[in-house]
This record gives C-alpha cells, structure tokens and sequence, in this order.
C-alpha cells in the first residue's frame, strides 16, 4: 500500500470533483489502468467496505495522481467528501488492461457514460504528451451537459491533439443538437456511420455500467466488429477492489 495526500479538490461537473494527490516516488502506472483507494475511519457503516478501486484520471506523465467521483449516499462516498488538502488515503499498485495495444496504430474508439471517463482522459492526455499520431474519436454519453466531465478540457484537446474527435451524446437535454460533434438521445448506430468510416476495422473501449457495454456490444456486433477488438472497463468504483 502507499500513502498519498491531497493536494487539491476541484468541481468538474454536476455532483462530480476531481481529487488530485501527490505521487509518490516509486508509484508506477499504464494510462486507463486502475487502482484501489482505502480510507480510515468512515463516517458511517458502509457494507462494501471502505475501498473502492478507481481508474486514475491524471497521465503516467504527471508528477500528480488524479481521481475523479461523483458524489453519493454511500458511507465510502460521504466519507471521500469530507475530505480536505492535507488529509491522506491509502492506494494499491496500478493494475487493469484498458490501455492502448503496442505495435498497434488502429484508430481508437471511446464508448464511454458518465464518469466512466476517466481512463479515456488518462489515455488521450498521455497521446498527447507521447505526439501520438494515432486517430481517436470519444463518444461521451450523459444525461445532461452539465453532468460531461471535463468537456471544455476535451473541447480544447479536440483543437491539440491531431487526428481526435470528441462529440457528445446528451439523452435528457432539451437544448437543440449542436451542427457538429453534438448528439441527443442515445450513442446509436447512425450515430456512429455519421462520424466513423470503416467502422469493423477500429478498436474499441467501453466504460459505463453493465447495460451500456451490453448495448454498445450489441451495437458493434451488428456492424461486424469482434470481440478481439474491443476492451471493456466496469463502471468506474463498481470494481472489485484490488487487494495488494
């Protein structure tokens, strides 16, 4: 286990801070792996326990570590929202295969809702740091726009980072879609012919809850996509937390 203390907390979207930690020395990790997060002393029982395992939200390249959570009636959540600067949790060694393939230039697809977002941040963040030249495209479900994480940080990625696509899938908004790069109802077939060529010859990553990489798998079958070419991530805390 390490020791990590908070340097900074800040809001990035309804009901959603990012929590960001101070790294330790010898901390090692691969963009859109995961770890565990332990905390001491919850302020009320809390029948998981009091880890949780999160994907990291900051790049291998950061001198920071960075989650990302919403907020929630859990005893392990209300505790992590009490926390200030200066307080301290225990985490596990990075661990997970949602990274990118070496040897491997496919263009990227991310299918992602809600806060499932972060290993997707994680991953393009470290492409760009790396001057990836491979291309990507992030569908980003949520309810409303308020709800998207990071969305101004993906607007202007969209504009640094060569050869990537970010758009928006808003099921609950009643604002009128955007002329490009914005979508209502829900990531679709169509959808995903507007904005994709060649949509069989692509890999694909998935994070969400258990219906919406079902229905996303579904989806990719219908247009000849294999199993082989796509990596699925459980919604973000809903992991068994890792152990070591």
């Amino acid at each position: 286990m390490y020791t990590i203390t908070i340097k900074r907390i800040e809001d990035i979207a309804d009901g959603t801070k990012i929590f960001t930690f101070d790294r330790p020395s010898d901390y090692e990790y691969q963009a859109g792996q995961y770890c565990a997060i332990k905390l001491a002393n919850l302020v009320e029982t809390d029948p998981k326990g009091a880890a949780r395992s999160f994907s990291f939200a900051s790049s291998p390249y950061e001198p920071e570590l960075a989650f990302a959570m919403r907020s929630g009636e859990s005893g392990y959540k209300k505790t992590f929202w009490t926390l200030q600067p200066g307080d301290t949790v225990e985490i596990t060694k990075a661990v997970g295969f949602f990274t990118e393939p070496e040897g491997n230039d496919q263009p990227v697809v991310f299918l992602v809702g809600g806060i499932g977002i972060t290993p997707a941040r994680s991953i393009l963040r470290e492409a760009l740091h790396q001057g990836s030249t491979r291309d990507y495209t992030l569908f980003y479900a949520n309810r409303f726009l308020k709800d998207a994480s990071f969305h101004e940080e993906f607007i202007e990625l969209s504009r640094s980072l060569p050869h990537f696509r970010y758009v928006t899938v808003l099921s609950k908004s009643e604002d009128p879609a955007g002329p490009e790069n914005d979508e209502r109802g829900y990531i679709t077939g169509e959808i995903l012919e507007k904005y994709l060529t060649d949509i069989s010859n692509r890999l694909y990553y998935m994070v969400g809850s258990g219906e919406f990489i079902d229905a996303m798998e579904t989806l990719l079958a219908g247009f000849g996509v294999m199993k082989e070419q796509c990596k699925k991530d459980p919604f973000t805390g809903l992991r068994k937390p890792v152990s070591k």
